[in-house]
């Protein structure tokens, strides 16, 4: 296998190595990205502190191999950052969600080049048509509720619910 600087792995524990760990993830996302020391030698550092360092958990490729599975994901120099709603706009796989500390911090990319997509496009505002026209009847019988209750307090009942 391969890597390269700023490439963009998920990162899983085998069955065997995660058996000999105690909270194998606790603070670690298990996306890595490939980095090089002073001596010109690539090492894989995991994102939980951020993307520039901290107390990262580091692996040469033949320790992640040994210890679990890699799956390439990016590599840093082929996308660029974008903010939250441009997830909107991009097919899914220009897209990539490299938040770390669990998704705590979001950090989201595009691949350098891509084109707006009609058909995401297309989905994303069927999608919020959908949900606006499923709010407006959950606010229309609310609104019966109300105006039912209004009614029984105007009759006087006073055992209702506010």
């Amino acid at each position: 296998m391969n890597i390269k600087l700023n490439d963009v792995y998920l990162f899983r524990y085998n069955e065997e190595y995660n058996k000999k760990l105690f909270e194998p993830y606790w603070c670690f996302d298990g996306q890595l990205i490939v980095k090089q020391n002073r001596n010109g030698e690539l090492y894989l550092q995991d994102t939980y502190w951020g993307f520039d360092g901290g107390e990262n958990k580091t692996f040469t490729l033949e320790q992640a191999l040994e210890r679990g599975e890699l799956t390439f994901v990016c590599n840093l120099d082929e996308v660029e950052k974008c903010k939250e709603y441009h997830l909107n706009y991009y097919d899914d796989k220009d897209l990539f969600d490299l938040s770390y500390q669990h998704g705590c911090y979001k950090s989201y990319f595009k691949r350098k080049g891509a084109n707006k997509s009609i058909d995401k496009m297309k989905k994303v505002l069927e999608e919020k048509i959908k949900s606006t026209e499923h709010e407006i009847l959950w606010q229309q019988s609310e609104l019966q509720r109300l105006n039912d209750k209004l009614n029984k307090l105007n009759a006087g009942n006073i055992n209702i619910y506010i």
